[in-house]
């Protein structure tokens, strides 16, 4: 298989996740001015704004990753898949959420919690998920995880044409119906609700799991791969404006652009995969062993990454002015980005070196 470096992993899955993962610091970074200030005529705003739209394919595409390496494998015993995928998940969740509520409560809320009240309140909030804003995405990957015994047999009994009807309907109710919805809410102030279209199997983060399985096995038509890959370059287009124009409208930053299942993040996902997917051979060819190793050591990490980036980001990046000037604004953000992804990633490589604090604090992974 021309896609497999000589160390088995896939050029552009590795680089679709280091992309994807300094989207999610930049989403997090430029989360601070955005939600601070309903001044949306600003350089700063504008600035955040844009870099903000442009990385919401993030999530996404983390999914379809997980539903292309996922999916592809055979379930033989469901005690060594528990214990190979989703105990690692379910112990850097535990952990994790330990870390962010005890920095929370005692060095950001400067709590006088006991330990037996900070523990019972942790228990809740490990239960709830409403520990930290990011771990949110642990939860639903092991929901989602939960399912793979079924869904991968599922996947491969199904035709090309069948799993084509499946993400059809999907993308009808989960992309299609939640943007008119969306879009009726806002005009009329009124939700619209039909019943038929309630179908729970097409809907959610399962749809970008299998979707994430099919691109990878299946190729789809040129024509088709070019209409999708030009609706993504111009949703890069359309978000920031979009969201401008529906905060500006609503007097509050308004996120219907932002969510992970906007018709535009749909599309920004999807093209930036099938471009990387279409781009590996030449990837392959061009970039040299050793940059392949690094690229594959970064996405490896990526992960770690993910759990540790917004502990580095609470305690070394800068805060964004508000009133800053374009200059000003695009050097602090590129700063923090650059800070908080080299530091995290070097953190992580530290903790690597000892494999127990990998196991707890990263599932085992590098």
């Amino acid at each position: 298989m021309d896609n497999l470096m000589k160390n088995n992993r896939i050029i552009y899955i590795d680089i679709l996740r280091i992309i994807s993962i300094l989207a999610v610091i930049i989403l997090h970074i430029t989360a601070d001015l955005l939600t601070r200030t309903n001044d949306f005529n600003t350089i700063a705003w504008w600035i955040s704004n844009v870099l903000n739209s442009i990385a919401r394919f993030a999530v996404p595409v983390f999914f379809m990753i997980s539903g292309a390496m996922i999916l592809r494998t055979e379930v033989t015993s469901y005690k060594e898949f528990y214990k190979k995928r989703i105990v690692p998940l379910a112990i850097p969740l535990v952990s994790w959420s330990l870390i962010y509520d005890a920095y929370n409560q005692y060095f950001i809320l400067k709590s006088n919690l006991t330990i037996l009240q900070f523990f019972s309140d942790f228990a809740y909030r490990l239960i709830v998920d409403r520990n930290y804003i990011h771990l949110w995405f642990l939860y639903a990957i092991i929901a989602i995880y939960v399912t793979v015994p079924l869904v991968s047999r599922l996947v491969k009994a199904c035709s090309e044409k069948e799993l084509r009807y499946y993400l059809t309907l999907w993308f009808a109710i989960s992309i299609v119906y939640r943007f008119i919805s969306d879009m009726v809410f806002r005009v009329a102030s009124e939700s619209i609700y039909v019943p038929i279209l309630n179908i729970p199997l097409f809907m959610g983060y399962l749809g970008y799991f299998i979707l994430g399985y099919y691109l990878f096995h299946y190729e789809l038509p040129a024509k088709v791969k070019s209409l999708l890959f030009n609706i993504g370059v111009v949703s890069f287009f359309v978000t920031p404006v979009a969201t401008y124009f529906a905060s500006f409208y609503s007097g509050v930053l308004d996120e219907m652009f932002y969510g992970n299942y906007s018709i535009t993040t749909f599309f920004m996902a999807v093209g930036l995969f099938l471009y990387f997917q279409e781009k590996n051979t030449l990837l392959s060819e061009k970039l040299n062993y050793k940059l392949q190793r690094l690229i594959g050591s970064v996405a490896k990490a990526s992960f770690s990454i993910y759990l540790i980036h917004l502990l580095v980001e609470l305690t070394i990046s800068r805060r964004i002015e508000s009133e800053g000037a374009a200059p000003e604004t695009v050097f602090t953000l590129l700063l923090n980005l650059g800070m908080v992804f080299v530091v995290s990633y070097i953190v992580v490589k530290i903790l690597n070196l000892n494999k127990f604090v990998t196991h707890v604090l990263f599932g085992g992974r590098g």
